[in-house]
């Protein structure tokens, strides 16, 4: 039985947005490649920053220095952000049914300028607040271990003090499933395109939940 599900942030509940970012990176002159970021990894300085290894305004500097025009903090703050956008009410809605028969844990990959902008007001919900959802919340950047590395699995399973018998991890990332997998948990892959709740529901076997 079910008694555990864990959640990925970015492309499963909040929306993100590769394009709007890249455009905004265009505008002013920013480059990086693809292979330092798409729409589910990133390598590099980025993935160093979401392993928390790179200070806030350490990743600024990196992003300054790709620039072609002077940016202030606010402005690489802006493009940063544009990444993001909000999770759609009808995923809070689906995390205010699961919560009281399911015990929810968040488990990112993310860097403190998103987290710090976003967590507060994306989850803001007939009063309730990203803490009054998860029992446990567990960021790369704070844990310097990223997906898919096994590490922040481990890491988040240890602190939750859960069965991973008993758990399941939804995630847009096949590698991430994967280790998911190689570590007993049972995994939806989730499709940003596709509807979470019926996605979950059918998964857990639960549509009398509706």
């Amino acid at each position: 039985m079910i008694k555990n599900l864990i959640f990925d942030w970015g492309n499963v509940l909040i929306d993100v947005s590769m394009e709007r970012f890249a455009k905004s990176c265009e505008d002013y002159g920013i480059r990086f490649t693809e292979d330092e970021v798409n729409s589910t990894h990133k390598a590099g300085f980025f993935l160093e920053y979401e392993k928390g290894n790179l200070s806030d305004g350490e990743f600024r500097d990196e992003i300054r220095a790709r620039a072609a025009i002077i940016l202030s903090d606010e402005e690489i703050d802006s493009v940063w952000n544009r990444m993001l956008g909000n999770i759609p009410i009808e995923k809070l809605q689906l995390l205010c049914l699961l919560k009281d028969k399911y015990n929810l844990y968040l488990l990112s990959n993310t860097n403190s300028i998103h987290w710090n902008t976003f967590s507060n007001k994306c989850f803001d919900y007939r009063g309730l607040n990203v803490d009054d959802f998860f029992k446990g919340i567990y960021l790369s950047y704070k844990l310097h271990t990223a997906k898919p590395e096994s590490a922040i699995f481990r890491i988040a399973v240890a602190d939750a003090g859960i069965d991973v018998r008993e758990t399941l991890f939804i995630d847009d990332s096949s590698a991430n499933c994967i280790t998911a997998e190689s570590l007993g948990m049972k995994t939806l892959e989730y499709k940003p395109d596709d509807d979470l709740m019926n996605c979950v529901l059918e998964k857990l076997e639960q549509k009398e939940m509706i």
